[in-house]
Order: C-alpha cells, then sequence, then structure tokens
C-alpha cells in the first residue's frame, strides 16, 4: 500500500477542513446509509479546496480520479490501492453505523452515518491541522480527533464510550507523525495536478448597492467575481464596522462559473437617512495588495442630483448664447 493509501486510511478518522485565508486543505466525506434508497449504500468524495478530485462507491469498488484536468490520470496502483482502502471503511463504518443502530434502537427508516476528514496546509507548504469526526443522522456527534501541531483533542461525544488516556496517547502520536504528513505530501500532489484551478488568484468586484425598502433604504455591499473563496467583507457606517447582528446575508456563494460572490445588507430607516451616514463597502482577498473600497453616503443621491441638474442648464445656457453670439456675427458680416 503506497503513501496515497496511507493517507485515504487517514480519511476513515477525519473530518472536513476548510482551507482558510493563505492555506489550501484535502479532506474527504464519506456516507454510509442504512435503509432503501436510490443512492449507493456507501460513497465517498475527495475534495481538493473546494474542487472534487476523487469519487468512491460501494457500487462500482474502485476509486475514480475526477478533477479538472480528465486526462491528468492516476497510476492504476493507485486507484487500485484507493479501492482497497475506501473498501476497508467501508467495513468499518457499516461495523460502527450497525453499533450506533442498536445503541440507539432505530429499528425503521432511513439512518445516516457520515465520516468527514481532512488536513490543512498554509501556502509556505506548512502542515497546519489535521481534524476527524464522526456524526449520525446529523445530529449526534463523537470520536471527534483534531491535532494542529500544538495540541492534540479528542472528544468522546454523546454515543457509546471512548477511548482510554493509552489509546489516545497511541492516536496523538500517529497523527503527529504518520497521518499529517502524509496527507499534507499527497495534497502538494493534487494541487500540482490541479494547481491551474485551485492555485488561481481572481480579484473580487465591489459594489455599494441601495433599495429603497418600507421604511427607508436597503445597503448592500457586494462582492462577486472572486477566487478562492475566502474574503474579508465589512461595512462600514462613518468608518465603524456595523455590527454583524444588524446584517444581513453573510454566506459566499458560487457564481456558477467558477467564482464566488458575497452579499451584506443593511436596513436604514428613513430617520438614520436624514443623519446623512456615510457607508463604506471594503474588502480584503489574497488577489489584492490592499483593500477594495467603495462608498456612499445617504441622502447625497438628491444633491448630486440637482448640482448636476444645474450644471446641464447652465451648459444647456452657454451652448445657446454661443450659437446666438455666432448668428448674430454672420448677419453683421453679411451686413
Amino acid at each position: 500500500m503506497d503513501k496515497l493509501s496511507v493517507f485515504l486510511f487517514v480519511l476513515s478518522f477525519s473530518t472536513i477542513v476548510n482551507a482558510g485565508s493563505g492555506s489550501h486543505s484535502l479532506w474527504a466525506l464519506a456516507t454510509h446509509i442504512i435503509g432503501e434508497t436510490p443512492f449507493p449504500e456507501f460513497t465517498v468524495v475527495v475534495m481538493l479546496d473546494d474542487v472534487q478530485v476523487g469519487y468512491y462507491d460501494s457500487n462500482m469498488k474502485e476509486f475514480i480520479y475526477s478533477g479538472l484536468n480528465p486526462t491528468d490520470k492516476i497510476h492504476d496502483d493507485v486507484a487500485q490501492d484507493g479501492a482497497y482502502v475506501f473498501g476497508t471503511i467501508y467495513q468499518s463504518i457499516k461495523e460502527r453505523s450497525f453499533q450506533l443502530k442498536h445503541h440507539l434502537n432505530l429499528t425503521r427508516g432511513v439512518q445516516v452515518q457520515q465520516r468527514m476528514a481532512g488536513c490543512e496546509m498554509l501556502d509556505n507548504g506548512e502542515p497546519a491541522m489535521i481534524m476527524s469526526k464522526n456524526t449520525f443522522n446529523a445530529i449526534y456527534t463523537d470520536r471527534m480527533l483534531y491535532y494542529n501541531m500544538t495540541h492534540f483533542t479528542y472528544d468522546a461525544g454523546k454515543l457509546l464510550p471512548g477511548w482510554d488516556g493509552i489509546r489516545q496517547a497511541y492516536l496523538r502520536t500517529l497523527f503527529e507523525n504518520v497521518y499529517l504528513p502524509i496527507c499534507i505530501k499527497t495534497m502538494k500532489t493534487f494541487l500540482k495536478r490541479e494547481k491551474n484551478i485551485v492555485m488561481r488568484k481572481v480579484p473580487p468586484r465591489l459594489r455599494l448597492i441601495n433599495k429603497e425598502v418600507s421604511g427607508g433604504l436597503q445597503v448592500s455591499c457586494l462582492a462577486f467575481g472572486f477566487y478562492p473563496r475566502h474574503i474579508n467583507l465589512t461595512l462600514l457606517r462613518d468608518g465603524q464596522p456595523v455590527a454583524e447582528q444588524e446584517l444581513t446575508g453573510g454566506e459566499v456563494l458560487p457564481s456558477g462559473d467558477g467564482t464566488y460572490q458575497l452579499r451584506k445588507s443593511l436596513e436604514v430607516s428613513t430617520e438614520e437617512l436624514k443623519k446623512r451616514h456615510d457607508y463604506t463597502c471594503t474588502a480584503s482577498h489574497l488577489s489584492l495588495d490592499n483593500k477594495l473600497d467603495v462608498s456612499w453616503e445617504s441622502g447625497a443621491e438628491k444633491v448630486h442630483l440637482s448640482t448636476l441638474s444645474v450644471l446641464l442648464v447652465m451648459l444647456l445656457i452657454v451652448i445657446l448664447l454661443g450659437i446666438f453670439i455666432c448668428v448674430k456675427r454672420r448677419r453683421c458680416t453679411a451686413s
């Protein structure tokens, strides 16, 4: 069994790890379903950051490399080892599901156990952490494992009895010296394959939008067209950040073209508009050297519109006056 296989075995322990700003993650989600459904009984999806790079299910019984470079195939031995390891995980999670089902006295319906697993690496190539977690019916969590270079955490959860101190010490050594290094090395291999996708940096476009709503205006800070998905977006009022509890939205969403968007909105009452606050939308992103800002002053549109109208009228008067003078001079010359 090669190093990729050993890493895949880590996935039998692990949890989802979302790469933060300046980092990358490799994670997997294994799902086991008890009961009649149109889906395979067991599936595993392997993700590099937000790009799917691998898939396995109990029907096909083979590990499929599914990166965005379809011609870049993995070696047959790697695929075989992946299939072997995920088959082993399948048996392990199946036994665990059986234990949990009887522990909770569940005799009917569909039951779902999931194992989410992965590691995170900083942009400079240094490992950040490795984590694992089990969930059952999306409610209960047990066997939580976390290691981030400085400490190891184990949480037995609410269901079956936990492991003793010797077992926990053994797992910490395993995470530190085996699982994390192999996970990081495997991640680097996938990053090399998918670098044109996951390592690209697309700067956000920023808009500060306002529209009339009942009782005032809605001020929205919108960032769109950016990659990777991690972004810091802040709405300021007179230079001070607006409290998050005053805002709606705030979820990063896919745009459908491989980039992302994020919107944060604030309801501003008619009375508040009279105070003519200055609202600023500011964003920081890996693709930007400096913060991106756009501002708007409440109540300023009418002033701007009035000023523009006066300028247009004055320009029209100047044009008409010029035409009048030009025509008068021609007439004088003709006489």
